[in-house]
């Protein structure tokens, strides 16, 4: 009689190999594969199945919900956002440019490490509380709302006189952000598009330790801006016509709480991130309600639902679906060791979507009761700062749209994906009637 053979070594190597395909997977998403970025949520669903915390070189992943929490809401005492500054991933990256290169990486650095989301204490405490003051809710109320609602109605009027009965949402999810963005810093409009160019050549490095072009123009977008922000804080100063958050920041200089270098930092901070993370929640959110026709109509049939649907599109969607941190101290998670100097990167998205914290979380809807859970805004100390402006135009936009574009749809859902942790489309055809 032959005896059956153990198949222990064949399930060893399927599960090998299966290991192999979600790390290439991971590793592309990381690095911006459009093909991936089309529906990463498959790979990120498995990378928390299968590997919750999970190590690829010097980077450690985190994708449950309970360690990305942690992860945001940590007071810079086990992660430290400070250090990525000389992590051993950029250390290494940096090696493999050349000397201009290098130069450049260093200088691009030394922009993003004078910004807010990548101070660590006492320094991150101080600044916060010079500029948390102009996004306050009653300031917002105060200062932001009437601009939002008139925004709003204007890029829909728009919308509505176009001739074409299929237009690209995506422009107006751009422009929106964008208006407002003006309005919360007095960057006129008709500079606005110039602006943004700066702006989208910086958001391609983020977290991007890979390329050396990327680096080289975000280089030379850091110093457009940054001389675009000198002259504009100048021009405001001698009019004394300047806008809240710029008169906070003016105020603090010349009080001796902020430092120039801060002052440009947390403006060159602002034009980034209140604009590219609220467009993406404006487009992909939209584009996630048309593919599902019953939540469109649950909203244009209640648009008073609009809040509640804005938190569970920044669950589903998640705007930004990662952010990088460097471990302060050695210890083990789940097992896997995470060395002091590591690169962590919490997976946000996967997170969102965590069966342990949210029933049946690959569906959206908008009824859901435990959307309110999401990570999309952080956590604790660097809680967004913007998170009050973000939900207000995303509200005003959805309530409004819900109102007066009932008839909505999709004009075509084959779409070609961009970005890196914010994940885009770079088109999004919509049929108005």
């Amino acid at each position: 009689m032959l005896r059956k053979l153990p198949h222990a070594p064949l399930e060893a190597g399927m599960r090998l190999a299966e290991s192999r395909s979600l790390e290439n997977r991971v590793r592309r998403l990381f690095a911006g594969d459009p093909e991936l970025l089309a529906d990463p949520y498959p790979t990120w669903n498995e990378l928390r199945t299968r590997h919750p915390v999970w190590r690829l070189d010097d980077v450690v992943v985190l994708s449950r919900h309970a360690d990305v929490k942690q992860l945001l809401g940590d007071n810079n005492i086990l992660y430290s956002r400070a250090a990525t500054r000389h992590s051993t991933r950029y250390e290494q990256a940096r090696e493999r440019f050349s000397p201009p290169g290098r130069a450049a990486f260093d200088r691009v650095l030394g922009h993003e490490f004078h910004q807010l989301v990548r101070m660590d204490p006492p320094r991150h405490p101080r600044v916060r509380r010079v500029v948390l003051p102009p996004f306050s809710a009653r300031s917002l109320a105060r200062d932001m709302e009437a601009a939002v609602r008139r925004r709003v109605d204007e890029n829909l009027d728009r919308l509505l006189t176009q001739r074409q009965d299929v237009v690209d949402f995506k422009r107006f999810a751009y422009t929106l952000p964008l208006e407002v963005l003006g309005d919360l810093l007095g960057i006129p409009l008709g500079e606005l598009d110039m602006v943004h160019s700066w702006a989208q050549k910086i958001a391609e490095n983020k977290l991007n330790a890979d390329s050396e072009a990327k680096a080289v123009a975000a280089d030379e977008a850091y110093t457009a801006l940054l001389t675009y922000i000198d002259d504009l804080v100048a021009q405001q100063r001698a009019t004394g016509r300047q806008t809240g958050l710029v008169a906070a920041v003016l105020d603090a200089e010349s009080a001796g709480q902020l430092s120039r270098e801060e002052l440009m930092g947390m403006l060159a901070l602002m034009i980034f991130a209140g604009h590219e993370t609220t467009s993406n929640l404006l487009a992909v959110g939209l584009l996630e309600l048309l593919r599902r026709p019953e939540q469109w109509q649950r909203l244009c049939a209640d648009p008073e639902r609009a809040p509640v649907a804005v938190e569970e599109l920044l669950r589903f969607v998640t705007p930004a679906h990662f952010l990088q941190y460097v471990a302060a101290e050695s210890r083990e998670v789940a097992g896997v060791p995470i060395r002091a100097g590591d690169t962590v990167i919490g997976v946000l998205a996967a997170a969102n979507r965590d069966p342990d914290v949210f029933v049946d979380p690959d569906r959206l809807d908008l009824d859901r009761s435990d959307s309110r859970h999401h990570v999309s805004l952080g956590l604790g100390p660097h809680f967004c700062l913007g998170a009050g402006l973000a939900r207000m135009e995303a509200t005003m936009l959805f309530r409004s749209a819900a109102q007066r574009l009932p008839d909505l749809r999709l004009a075509d859902d084959n779409l070609e994906w961009g970005g890196r942790s914010l994940r885009t489309p770079h088109r999004l055809p919509v049929a108005l009637r």
